[in-house]
């Protein structure tokens, strides 16, 4: 007797591995394109109509230093980290600056100075300087600037792709950086993801989501799969029951900004001897190494900080919103940072990478959104002749 059922279940998955391969294939293909189209238009940009071989070449290489250069400001810990090695040695093919979900707020600063550490390097420079690239006095810096430049072109050329299908993804790529999805469609994922994890069982779910902190793309890193634990029928029959309201995010968008005034705190706090660096970039990360760098040293001294900071009351307005606005999560999440600080302030930084997973996918700019300037506007200005190409 023929088992039409396993059969038909075979057929299904060999054609989803059959789609995910192509995709794969096409989306390897583009990311490469796009690296190496950014590079030869930055190093073309004085003269756009000369393509010869020397500059190829120079593409070429500069291509090879990118690949090899660690992207500034990622998102870091051991499921970041594989989601990293997955999308650069399978799904991408190459190295290349998230972009979606949180990652879109700093895409074009990460593009940036991944450009100009590559660049800077002794092959970076021997590089620009095989293509005879005038860029002043720095021209790693000139060069990483036309080449966030040059991206925003290849990203915006709709004939550029050498297929459909490579135009497809370009089109889902410059979507996800301009737009993204909508905060309400990211909350509800993670709320999701929360309750899925905790179906699974509550000691696994918790270490889990200590675990993953505040990275939103650990399915992709590990393939976890709900379906065999019956996770996915509960996310199903609760995605149309939750629904978070603008209201829910305008509260939360409150408490990250309660966190991002700490984060500042923490950085001009005198002698804790934390690393200076740029706070509105990688406020996140910077300020779970320093609320976990000060509880190691000495637990009196987070104490001594936040009741300067009148947190405890500050707390208080928070849970207050959070009931108004009946965002069951948040109050919860505000609860255990109560607790925490009034009677166990080891345990504060827990709460706090709690509460920003919960808020993972929610900017702390006013408006719902943050819009990255991916236009390229005007070309940039031409640099002077040198000395030999005057007449």
């Amino acid at each position: 007797m023929v088992d039409y059922g396993g059969g038909g279940r075979a057929l299904s998955g060999a054609y989803r591995g059959a789609k995910f391969g192509r995709r794969t294939i096409v989306q390897r293909s583009w990311f490469k394109d796009l690296l190496y189209r950014s590079v030869l238009m930055a190093l073309m940009v004085e003269h756009p109509d000369v393509e010869d071989q020397r500059i190829r070449e120079a593409a070429e290489r500069m291509c090879r230093i990118l690949s090899q250069t660690p992207v500034p400001m990622e998102a870091e810990g051991f499921f970041a980290r594989v989601a990293q090695w997955f999308r650069n040695k399978f799904t991408r093919g190459v190295r290349y600056p998230e972009y979606r979900g949180p990652s879109r707020d700093s895409f074009q600063a990460r593009l940036l100075r991944w450009a100009y550490s590559a660049a800077s390097t002794m092959r970076g420079l021997e590089a620009l300087e095989y293509a005879h690239f005038s860029g002043g006095g720095d021209p790693a810096r000139e060069f990483a600037k036309r080449f966030q430049w040059a991206t925003a072109r290849v990203l915006h050329d709709t004939t550029g792709p050498r297929s459909s299908a490579q135009n497809f993804v370009r089109d889902e790529m410059l979507r996800d950086i301009e737009i993204g999805v909508t905060e309400a469609q990211q909350q509800q994922r993670i709320h999701n993801r929360n309750v899925a994890l905790k179906s699974i069982g509550g000691g696994v779910a918790g270490a889990t989501l200590s675990t993953l902190g505040l990275h939103s793309d650990w399915q992709e890193a590990v393939g976890l799969t709900l379906a065999g634990s019956g996770a996915g029928a509960l996310m199903e029959g609760l995605s149309g029951t939750y629904r978070v309201t603008q209201n829910m995010l305008a509260v939360r968008r409150r408490a990250l900004a309660w966190l991002l005034s700490l984060a500042g705190v923490l950085l001009e706090w005198p002698r804790l001897n934390l690393p200076e660096r740029d706070v509105d970039e990688d406020w996140r990360e910077y300020l779970l190494r320093s609320l976990d760098s000060i509880v190691r040293e000495d637990v009196n001294t987070l104490r001594v900080i936040l009741g300067e900071m009148g947190a405890e009351e500050q707390l208080a307005k928070l849970l207050d919103a959070a009931e108004r606005v009946k965002d069951d999560d948040l109050y919860r999440v505000i609860t255990e940072m109560e607790t925490a600080l009034q009677f166990r302030v080891r345990e504060f930084p827990f709460t706090v990478r709690e509460l920003l997973y919960l808020a993972s996918g929610l900017s702390p700019k006013a408006g719902g959104h943050s819009y990255p300037e991916i236009d390229p506007g005007q070309r940039p200005p031409q640099l002077p002749p040198g000395p030999d190409e005057l007449e």
